[in-house]
């Protein structure tokens, strides 16, 4: 089974605070995810030098990048972009994506022609019903689920990694194993499930959203137990503390360090708190902290 290099750095990087391949593009998106801590921040729109310069940096550190934040695919300048990357030789060169830009076929080929090497696509759902509901944008489903189509023909003429991120929430954690096996019927085989953090002091609303970390764990060991055999998995934003011995390996709990995560007295004895920043405040407002354990 092929695994591709961005995930492979990701699980084994061990850099310093503050560096990061992740560089955050997008200032606009056409998607209004109930779960974006980015939707009501304010993003300025960087330029094309800005960026350029912010993608030299990350080349003398790093060799692959990702282009993310909010939806860098509707930038119009993101294939010139996509190039100077290219031109500086990295290995790998990946955008994280609502995937609806790429239901455009000439979309697609103009970005894999130019660079792309890896496409991560966001999903929350298995049918229009639950991912339009998180999206809240009527027809974004349909849309998505044709950009990971067209991405796949183009992954089967080339050496292309499609990587699936499946976000996890109160409204469809219990959904989870026919998520997974929707999408890996598709032909996916690396995929990224995470959780929803909150962002935000406003416990009633968070609870509407956020699912127990406790909660969603068995649902999560069912996916690896039942289909482990057929894709790579990942579990993002899950501190291996929340899980049984047997499957804490698969956590990821950081995507990057996170100077709001706090840590438990627990995290000093945790084999694994090189590459965890512990948890989110916002979180324990909601739930506490009996449910993390050694």
């Amino acid at each position: 089974m092929k695994t591709n290099n961005l995930i492979i750095a990701r699980e084994n990087y061990q850099g310093p605070v503050g560096t990061s391949p992740f560089l955050y593009a997008g200032d606009v998106c056409n998607n209004r995810c109930i779960y974006c801590f980015e939707m009501d921040l304010k993003f300025y729109d960087k330029g094309t030098e800005s960026l350029k310069q912010e993608i030299a940096a990350i080349r003398k550190k790093f060799d692959f990048i990702n282009f993310m934040g909010q939806e860098p695919t509707l930038r119009k300048d993101i294939i010139d972009l996509i190039k100077y990357a290219k031109n500086l030789k990295f290995k790998q060169i990946g955008i994280t994506t609502n995937g609806r830009m790429l239901a455009y076929p000439d979309f697609v080929r103009k970005i894999v022609a130019n660079g792309l090497t890896q496409a991560v696509i966001t999903v929350a759902g298995h049918n229009a019903k639950l991912h339009d509901a998180h999206t809240a944008t009527r027809g974004s489903f349909d849309q998505t689920l044709q950009g990971i189509k067209n991405f796949i023909l183009w992954q089967k003429k080339q050496e292309l990694s499609l990587v699936l991120n499946v976000m996890v929430t109160k409204l469809n954690y219990q959904e989870l194993v026919k998520i997974i096996k929707f999408y890996l019927d598709l032909g996916i085989r690396e995929i990224n499930i995470g959780h929803i953090l909150p962002f935000n002091k406003n416990i009633v609303s968070s609870r509407k959203i956020i699912a127990k970390m406790s909660e969603v764990v068995p649902y999560l060991i069912r996916v690896q137990d039942e289909f482990g055999a057929l894709a790579k998995f990942l579990f993002v934003e899950y501190p291996s503390c929340v899980f049984p011995k047997k499957y804490r390996h698969l956590s990821f709990p950081c995507l990057e360090e996170s100077p709001q995560k706090t840590r438990l007295d627990l995290c000093e004895r945790c084999e694994f708190k090189i590459r965890c920043s512990g948890i989110h405040p916002y979180y324990i407002n909601l739930y506490g902290t009996k449910e993390f354990k050694l």
